[in-house]
């Protein structure tokens, strides 16, 4: 299994990457909650694409609940973070 981490950890770089540029075209200023609105929105949008993984792929339901439930409450708790931390840029003036 360590033989696969690196895969874990550039699909991680990947989300994080993805959820703060998101962040940051369309709910910066927002603060916390609009980080956990964007947190929200994108775990329902990952339980989708587990439901389609366990329609084709002989997971058991209760891993695809178990999962779901676990990845609402990560999503949740980094759109708090990013919400908090992410400061946008003053715009600039000629």
């Amino acid at each position: 299994m360590l033989s696969l981490l690196h895969w874990i950890i550039i699909g991680q770089a990947l989300i994080v990457f993805a959820f703060v540029t998101i962040y940051a075209s369309g709910f910066a200023g927002g603060g916390v909650l609009a980080g956990i609105q964007l947190g929200l929105l994108l775990e329902i949008a990952a339980i989708g694409m587990r439901m389609g993984f366990y329609a084709v792929q002989p997971f058991p339901g209760k891993l695809i609940v178990y999962g779901s439930i676990s990845g609402l409450i990560e999503m949740i708790i980094v759109g708090a973070i990013v919400g908090a931390i992410y400061k946008p840029e003053a715009a600039r003036t000629p």
